[in-house]
């Protein structure tokens, strides 16, 4: 498995890289850290050359990603440490399709809805474009975790790919959530699709619990971001896992994504599955996994 990092020195960058030490990723596992300096346009010519702060830049950026190297050794991940010149969004989408990764983790710089439309965010960015599943980070700690489905394929692979990565994410409890859809531009939501998502609900929750997993299905009416984050809220999850697309109305059409929204309004980190994935053929007492190409 490989799996890619992205780093700037921040807090939450240390997050996402404590995240990923604390779990239990398959023996082949390996982890590349990239760290992004950003070079800064002069319009004007008026400032001066800065090829000496760039230098130190790109030093001391190579220094916190050999120290996060480190730690992530002494957990048992052999990692490798990068630093280039662009926007981290769109290196860490081109390394990742490189490599080929299969999972981007990034800390959350915790900009918000305003924040995020008007000053761009790498997580969101990654999280609309990415061609592979991206964990975005807001806690070192993983103790329950909410899969929202809604028949559509990316949120049906969740269960494989989730059982391909190891343990990593084995043992946690699951509540899985699907919801149906209600605007108030379309006729209300009834008793035929609501049981459409208790179905899709359920067979997500009987895989995962085929698969190793403790669940439960439940299935709510509503504007799906809204549901997904309130219902996390209320199961206590510190994880959402989701697809990267979903059944959506004229306005989620116009509007982006589910996985979009709940990333802003979530307080929970977010897993967003996309992507060519990997499907286990059995899941054994021991966790372990056989894997064929999906």
């Amino acid at each position: 498995m490989r799996i890619l990092i992205g780093v700037d020195g921040s807090a939450t960058a240390r997050v996402a890289c404590e995240l990923v030490a604390s779990r239990a990723w398959p023996s082949d596992t390996r982890v590349t850290l990239l760290g992004a300096v950003e070079p800064v346009v002069d319009w004007t010519g008026l400032a001066p050359a800065r090829g000496e702060s760039i230098a130190a830049d790109v030093a001391g950026l190579e220094r916190v990603l050999e120290d996060q190297a480190a730690s992530l050794g002494r957990c048992g991940l052999a990692a490798e440490v990068s630093v280039e010149m662009g926007r981290a969004a769109e290196l860490l989408s081109l390394r990742a399709a490189e490599l080929p990764a299969d999972l981007i983790v990034v800390g959350n710089r915790g900009l918000g809805p305003a924040g995020s439309a008007l000053l761009g965010s790498v997580s969101a960015h990654l999280v609309d474009h990415a061609g592979c599943p991206v964990l975005v980070a807001r806690s070192p700690e993983m103790t329950r975790a909410l899969v929202a489905t809604d028949g559509t394929t990316s949120s049906r692979d969740v269960p494989r790919v989730l059982a391909s990565w190891g343990n990593a994410f084995r043992g946690l409890p699951v509540e899985v959530l699907s919801v149906a859809s209600a605007d108030r531009f379309f006729s209300p939501i009834g008793d035929e699709e609501l049981a459409l998502h208790e179905q899709f609900a359920e067979q997500v929750a009987e895989e995962l619990m085929e698969l190793g997993w403790h669940t439960a299905a439940t299935a709510r009416v509503g504007d799906p971001s809204q549901q997904i984050v309130s219902e996390s809220r209320e199961w206590r999850a510190d994880l959402i896992v989701t697809g990267s697309r979903g059944i959506g109305t004229l306005r989620r059409i116009i509007g982006g994504s589910v996985a979009h929204d709940v990333l802003l309004h979530a307080r929970s980190s977010v897993l967003v599955v996309r992507g060519h994935v990997t499907a286990p053929e059995k899941a054994f007492a021991t966790g372990s996994i056989v894997a064929t190409p999906a």
